[in-house]
C-alpha cells in the first residue's frame, strides 16, 4: 500500500499520523498563503495604480468562478484517487502560476495565469480533509478537524503580514512559487518514509446510485444520505455566511483605508491581522465554551451564532461614520463569531466518513465557499466602487439574516439523520 496510490487507508501508528499531520497542516497554511496573494496586495495593487480595483477584484473573482464547480468534481475524485497525488499536483501546478506573474504583470497575462492556478487546484482542500478525517489515527480525526480549521486563518494571516512588509507587492508571488515547490517535494519524501505502515482501512457502508427501495440489498443511496441529512439547507447558509466573513478578511485593509484618512495601506494590512487572529480566537473559543459542550447540534450552534452576529454587522453599515476603533471592533467580532462556524461544518461533514462520502461533502460545501468569493470578488468590489462601502455593509446584514433563516430549515431534517444513522 502507497499514499501516493492507495485510497482505502489509514495509520494505526500514532506518532507517524501526528507528524504527518503537523505537515499536512503546515503545508495547508501555506496554501492558504499563496491562494491569497491577490488579496493580500490588493489594498497596494489599487494604492499604486497597477490595477484598479474592479480590475484586480475581477482577477480574484476569476479564480473562483474557475475552482467553485471544480470542487465537486475535486472531493468525487477525492473519494476515488490518493489525495496525495492530487495535492501534488495542486502545488505543482500553483507554482507555475505565481512564476508567471511574477514576470509578467499584463492584466491579461494575470488573469490567465490566475485561473489556471484555480484549476489545479481543484482537488486540494477535498484531498486535504479526505486525509484529516480517514487517514489519520481514529482517536485523533476529531481533534485534528479542529486544527485544521486554523490553518487557512493562519495562512491568511501570513500573506497580509508579508503583504505589509515585502518593499514590492510582486515579491508575494515569488515567495509563494517557491513555497509552493518545496512542499511539493517534502510531500514526496513523506509518502516514500510512511508507506511501510499505513494500513487498509475496513470496507465503509455501502452507498449506491440506486433506489433502495428498488434492490434494498444495494444499501443507501448517495442522494439519500444528502438529502436525509440537512446537507441542501447548509449549503445556502455558508455561501451566505463566507461572503461576510472572506469580506472583513479580504476588503477590510481597502475598505478602512477608503473610509478614513489615518488609515494607509500598510496600517490598513496590520489592523486586518486582528481581525484575522479573531477568528481563530472565535473557533477556539467555540471547542472551548460552546460546541459540543454546551450545544450539541451543528445546525443549532450554527443559528445561535449567526443570531449573535447580526448586531454587530448592523454596527458596520456606519463605517466611515463612527470612530475606526468602532468599525475595528465590530469587525472583529462578525470575523471571530462567523469564522467559529467553519469547524461546525467540517464537524458536520465527519457524519459522511461511514459512507466513504467526507470527500464528497468537503467538496460540495467547499464549492459553496468557492462561489461565495466568487459573487465577493464581483460584486463588492465594484460596488463599494461606484456606490461606497456602506452599500455593501448593508449587503452583508441581509446575507446574515438569510443564513440564519436557512439554518433553521436544516435543523429538524438534520436530528433525524442523527437518530436515523446511530440506530444503524
Amino acid at each position: 500500500m502507497k499514499l501516493m496510490s492507495d485510497i482505502n487507508i489509514h495509520f494505526e501508528n500514532k506518532r507517524a499520523s501526528r507528524i504527518f499531520f503537523v505537515f499536512i497542516w503546515i503545508m495547508y497554511a501555506l496554501v492558504y498563503m499563496t491562494k491569497n496573494c491577490f488579496s493580500g496586495a490588493l489594498s497596494a495593487i489599487v494604492a499604486e495604480g497597477s490595477l484598479t480595483l474592479t480590475q484586480a477584484s475581477w482577477i480574484i473573482a476569476s479564480f473562483y468562478i474557475a475552482y467553485t464547480p471544480l470542487q465537486i468534481v475535486g472531493g468525487i475524485l477525492a473519494d476515488k484517487i490518493s489525495p496525495e497525488k492530487l495535492i501534488t499536483i495542486g502545488l505543482l501546478g500553483s507554482a507555475i502560476s505565481n512564476v508567471v506573474i511574477f514576470f509578467n504583470q499584463n492584466f491579461y497575462v494575470m488573469l490567465i495565469s490566475w485561473v489556471f492556478s484555480a484549476i489545479i487546484q481543484f482537488a486540494l482542500w477535498p484531498a486535504v480533509f479526505k486525509i484529516v478525517s480517514s487517514q489519520l489515527v481514529r482517536s485523533d480525526r476529531s481533534k485534528m478537524i479542529l486544527f485544521i480549521q486554523f490553518s487557512g486563518s493562519i495562512g491568511l494571516i501570513m500573506s497580509y503580514g508579508i503583504s505589509a512588509i515585502l518593499p514590492d507587492w510582486r515579491y508575494n508571488f515569488a515567495i509563494s512559487a517557491v513555497v509552493l515547490a518545496l512542499l511539493a517535494s517534502i510531500l514526496q519524501v513523506f509518502c516514500i518514509k510512511l508507506n511501510p505502515i499505513v494500513v487498509k482501512d475496513k470496507i465503509p457502508v455501502k452507498v449506491t446510485d440506486v433506489d433502495p427501495n428498488d434492490d434494498p440489498g444495494r444499501g443507501m443511496t448517495k442522494l439519500a444520505v444528502f438529502l436525509s441529512s440537512g446537507f441542501v439547507a447548509i449549503i445556502p447558509a455558508v455561501v451566505l455566511k463566507t461572503m461576510v466573513e472572506n469580506s472583513t478578511k479580504t476588503f477590510s485593509p481597502t475598505m478602512l483605508s477608503q473610509s478614513y484618512e489615518s488609515i494607509s495601506p500598510s496600517i490598513g494590512n496590520i489592523l486586518n491581522i486582528l481581525i484575522i487572529i479573531a477568528g481563530v480566537c472565535g473557533t477556539l473559543l467555540l471547542k472551548a465554551f460552546v460546541f459540543p459542550k454546551f450545544i450539541k447540534n451543528e445546525f443549532v450552534c450554527f443559528l445561535c451564532i449567526l443570531i449573535v452576529t447580526l448586531p454587530f454587522t448592523i454596527l458596520l453599515r456606519q463605517v466611515g461614520s463612527l470612530p475606526v476603533w468602532v468599525i475595528v471592533v465590530a469587525l472583529c467580532f462578525v470575523c471571530m463569531l462567523l469564522s467559529a462556524t467553519g469547524y461546525l461544518t467540517q464537524h458536520y461533514n465527519m457524519n459522511f466518513v461511514k459512507y466513504g462520502l467526507n470527500g464528497t461533502a468537503a467538496g460540495i460545501l467547499n464549492a459553496g465557499a468557492s462561489l461565495a468569493f466568487t459573487i465577493q470578488y464581483c460584486a463588492f468590489g465594484p460596488i463599494a466602487e461606484n456606490l461606497g462601502w456602506p452599500v455593501v455593509t448593508t449587503l452583508w446584514i441581509v446575507m446574515v439574516a438569510l443564513a440564519m433563516v436557512f439554518v433553521a430549515i436544516g435543523i429538524k431534517p438534520y436530528i433525524k439523520f442523527l437518530k436515523k444513522t446511530s440506530s444503524t
